[in-house]
């Protein structure tokens, strides 16, 4: 009785563990294949992965897209078999074979952009008359001459100014008191620091990224000049202080605007006790008329655009559009601020960046979306090239680009509504950042001043990343504001294509005289590169004879 019990037991406990531990094969089929989809989309995320480092070490840099190129991924499966020829046609011509559109058009003749550029220098002009013209010269005629060109160099030259203020005293005067004449204004007193050499440091280390331990060495090489790097480093603070009125006054401008870009970049910068860089940021403002302006702060949170968007001492605030990338800093500093009335304006560069890295996993869809980003941007370098103005754009944009941003608009929803795509993946990635950002590119269509992308800021930003391969790291959070008032005043005179030592040399000789506040506008970039008159220098002529 006892053996039926313990038997009915077992097969009781054997039904309940073979119901909860054995699967049917119908639940196994569809275990393996949730596996599967699963092991496939993360797959298709590290290829991405992969696709994305190789590119970053080996692809071009270049941002430009071939539009034909894309066109032709884009009709791929389309392209028809081209017809049997009847052995009368006419060969392709070479821009068909090749794939090139050439203009039917004669090429302009190309001019010698070394020759043009080189009238403008200081000229010597030597004069070589054969020998036998010279012992006889009545005996010939002038029939014309061959003209060639070269180039000389001469190093940088420093030279040493020794400035001797003599003593006087009356004579005939025993309580006469001696006379000493007052020592004109320096830029550092106590110091050999002039405005040139503050301009030749500055302009070697912060446009074209010599550090001050490589200037050290070319000094003490080159000329014998025992300039240290600590004094160096404590010079370049001193000017950063001098400039930074002009720097606030710049700030100010930017305030008073109604349309901003904006960017950051991080920079490396040593932070003393912890042993290792500490990580920066550059924050870069531009505006079309005022040009660029730095600014630094430890962090990327959105207090740091409290800095130059708002004055702390009651002034105007900013007020416009603010056009910058997907930061969620930016989006945070205006929900913050509501009073005011900023308006966020997306960029378009980054939206087809996104899309560029998942070319590699959805070819025709990616093709497809980068087809009607390249017809805004042919739109607006036709604009470019016109220098049409904002009205101007403004009408042409909702004449030629409206149809395909809403296209663009609709395209993004749909996709990232399909489940074909993987989340997790380069293309999903992009089409949540497009779907998000798209919309808030719609005062383009309103302001004509308003440009589709941030790519002014972002090649603004660039000499200052040159510069960090070189520099590596900024000395210390104290350097950093210094280093963003030096290259704002760097950008603001290259814009323009002028020489940042000129301009350094002379707003310097100016500074170090006291001008009054009220004159210190006079002393910014734009108003010196529109001031400054080119004079040609007077061209010599020597005549050599040639034996």
């Amino acid at each position: 009785m006892n053996y039926d019990k313990h038997r009915n037991l077992l097969k009781y406990w054997h039904s309940i563990c073979c119901t909860k531990f054995i699967k049917t094969p119908e639940q196994q089929i569809a275990e393996l294949t949730a596996k599967v989809a699963a092991l496939e989309a993360e797959l298709e995320v590290q290829k991405g992965l992969v696709a994305a480092l190789l590119k970053r070490i080996y692809g071009a840099k270049s941002e430009k897209m071939d539009h034909h190129q894309l066109l032709m991924e884009f009709l791929k499966d389309e392209a028809k078999k081209p017809t049997a020829a009847d052995g009368n046609a006419e060969p392709p011509a070479a821009e068909q074979l090749t794939g090139q559109l050439v203009a039917p058009t004669a090429r302009n003749r190309r001019t010698n952009k070394l020759s043009a550029s080189l009238k403008s220098l200081p000229t010597v002009v030597r004069e070589i008359t054969h020998p036998d013209v010279l012992a006889a010269p009545d005996d010939f005629r002038l029939l014309g001459e061959e003209i060639s060109e070269r180039l000389h160099v001469k190093p940088a030259a420093f030279t040493l100014e020794i400035i001797k203020r003599q003593t006087h005293v009356r004579k005939n005067e025993i309580d006469a008191v001696p006379v000493t004449p007052p020592l004109e204004p320096c830029l550092l007193p106590g110091s050999v620091l002039t405005p040139s050499l503050g301009a030749y440091l500055l302009t070697q280390k912060f446009c074209y990224h010599s550090p001050f331990y490589r200037e050290q060495w070319k000094l003490k090489a080159a000329h014998g000049i025992e300039l240290t790097r600590n004094l160096m480093c404590s010079w370049h603070d001193h000017l950063a202080d001098t400039l930074r009125p002009l720097y606030q006054i710049l700030g100010t401008k930017f305030r008073e605007s109604d349309y901003l870009k904006i960017d950051e970049t991080p920079v490396r910068c040593l932070e003393p006790g912890n042993g290792k860089a500490a990580t920066g940021y550059f924050w870069v403002y531009h505006h079309a008329q005022h040009g660029v302006l730095y600014d630094w702060h430890k962090s990327r949170a959105n207090t740091c655009l409290d800095s130059i968007l708002i004055d702390e001492q009651g002034g105007q605030s900013f007020h416009g559009h603010l056009q910058s990338d997907g930061l969620r800093a930016y989006r945070t500093f205006i929900e913050r601020h509501t009073t005011l009335d900023i308006t966020p304006v997306s960029c378009l560069a980054h939206i087809s960046r996104k899309f560029k890295e998942a070319c590699g996993d959805y070819p025709r869809i990616t093709a497809r979306i980068l087809l009607l980003i390249g017809s805004i941007y042919q739109v607006e370098k036709r604009l470019r090239q016109e220098r049409a103005g904002p009205l101007d754009r403004q009408r042409t944009r909702w004449r030629e680009s409206r149809k395909p941003y809403d296209h663009l608009v609709k395209l993004t929803v749909r996709l990232q509504r399909s489940k074909k795509i993987i989340p997790r993946s380069n293309l999903g990635k992009a089409l949540v950042y497009a779907v998000a950002q798209l919309p808030h590119l719609e005062p383009c269509f309103i302001d004509g001043q308003i440009e589709f992308d941030n790519n002014l800021t972002e090649n603004a930003i660039r000499p200052a990343k040159l510069g960090h391969k070189n520099w590596m790291f900024i000395g210390g959070e104290h350097t950093g504001w210094r280093s963003a008032v030096i290259y704002t005043f760097v950008e603001q005179v290259r814009r323009h294509g002028a020489d940042p030592f000129a301009y350094f040399e002379w707003v310097f000789e100016k500074l170090m005289h006291h001008p009054p506040t009220e004159e210190l506008e006079t002393l910014l970039p734009t108003h010196w590169i529109n001031a400054r008159a080119t004079a040609a220098e007077p061209i010599e002529v020597e005549a050599t004879i040639v034996a």
